[in-house]
């Protein structure tokens, strides 16, 4: 058995000038999700039958490329109970009424807005 073999090397495909060659690249995308307070309205609960103050809440989810987010892919509005934690679907155009409502400090019983929660539980759980 001498110093010297016979055989050939083994050439890697992946050897550093293929893979130079192949023209790596890294593409970094996700989704930001932003909550976002418009309005405090006193609103009368469908659900647990209370009337408190209402968070009205606008929740945006943006498509993000290498951590810029460039366009929404989804919104919702929403009136959030505090004592139940129920959010009630809000149609997009009500959304500049309701918040010209909550800057009005006196709302007579008549005006309250009465909600139909979408489901009972929590619309997003692992939302603060």
């Amino acid at each position: 058995m001498g110093a010297t073999s016979d055989h050939p090397k083994p050439v890697g495909i992946c050897s550093g000038y293929l893979v130079a060659g192949l023209g790596v690249s890294v593409l970094i995308f996700g989704f930001r999700r932003q909550l976002f307070t418009l309005a405090t309205l006193t609103v009368y609960c469908g659900s647990c039958r209370h009337t408190s103050p209402h968070a009205l809440r606008k929740f945006v989810t943006k498509f993000t490329l290498f951590f810029v987010p460039l366009f929404p892919m989804n919104t919702e509005q929403y009136l959030e109970c505090p004592v139940c934690g129920v959010r009630s679907p809000v149609p997009p155009g009500d959304i500049p009424k309701l918040v010209a409502q909550a800057n009005n400090i006196h709302v007579a019983p008549g005006e309250l807005i009465r909600t139909q929660p979408r489901f009972a539980g929590a619309a997003w759980p692992d939302l603060p």
